[in-house]
């Protein structure tokens, strides 16, 4: 009996609602004097972190308390720089001041993240800038090994139809990773970014403290001003996102003889 070979990819794909949803965003406000634009970049700072400290009660340990709306979240320091614009004719006009401080918060509760981002785009000199859906870390290890299970039942699948149809039998000799844990959002979540005036310089994110894998997407609008606290999360719409956790492995399958 001739040798059979059969080289194949197995593959899965499995869909989960996310766990958590990681929110980055920025305080900057700009003018004429660095000690003034730093003032109130921080005041703005410190009456968010206020806010979240009361969404993510600690225990007496310092863990956050159980069903929290927020896991975690943290800030960077006051970073401050200055440019001098210039006039239509080339002239240097004063000097200009920006503060910015980036912060980042984990949520659990989705409704409550809905409301928050309808505050936090009430405030001028707040930029939203990316919203990730995210699975937590145990969820990630039990999909990782559920993933390779279900690729490789794939593969033996493939290579038993293949089999079947000349009366063969086969068995795995040699098995390849090809893509481990990939993982993507199945609809690109969407949200508006409402900034100020003055454009902002890019700014380096941090990662989210037990937040996994991110999935990011972010649309842009135009600057507006006009929304009151108590009207500006009724608009908006942040459902969210099935992820995606895929994986693929190659397997070679030999004929078993006699």
């Amino acid at each position: 009996m001739a040798p059979l070979k059969i080289v194949l990819e197995g593959k899965s794909s499995i869909a989960r609602q996310p766990e958590r949803a990681a929110l980055v965003f920025v305080v900057e406000t700009s003018g004429p004097s660095r000690e003034t634009v730093s003032q109130k970049a921080t005041e703005v700072s410190n009456e968010i972190n206020r806010l979240f400290k009361e969404l993510s009660p600690k225990t007496e340990t310092g863990e956050t308390i159980a069903g929290s709306p927020v896991t975690s979240f943290s800030s960077t320091s006051l970073q401050t720089r200055s440019q001098v614009p210039r006039d239509m004719s080339g002239e240097p006009l004063p000097i200009v001041y920006t503060a910015t401080i980036s912060l980042n918060v984990l949520f659990q509760d989705f409704k409550k993240l809905n409301e928050i981002v309808g505050k936090l785009i009430s405030y001028p000199n707040i930029e939203i800038k990316s919203l990730d859906w995210c699975l937590t870390e145990a969820t990630q290890k039990s999909l990782n090994s559920e993933s390779r299970e279900e690729a490789m039942r794939d593969a033996v699948r493939k290579a038993n139809d293949y089999a079947r149809v000349i009366a063969r039998e086969v068995v795995a000799v040699k098995i390849t990773e090809l893509r481990g844990g990939g993982q993507s959002e199945m609809r690109a979540g969407q949200y508006n970014s409402y900034m100020h005036m003055q454009p902002m310089q890019p700014m380096q994110q941090q990662q989210m403290a037990q937040a996994g894998t991110r999935y990011s997407s972010v649309v842009d609008s135009p600057a507006s001003n006009s929304k009151s606290h108590s009207g500006a999360s009724s608009g908006l719409d942040l459902s969210p996102q099935l992820i995606r956790y895929t994986n693929s492995v190659q397997v070679e399958f030999q004929g078993i003889d006699g």
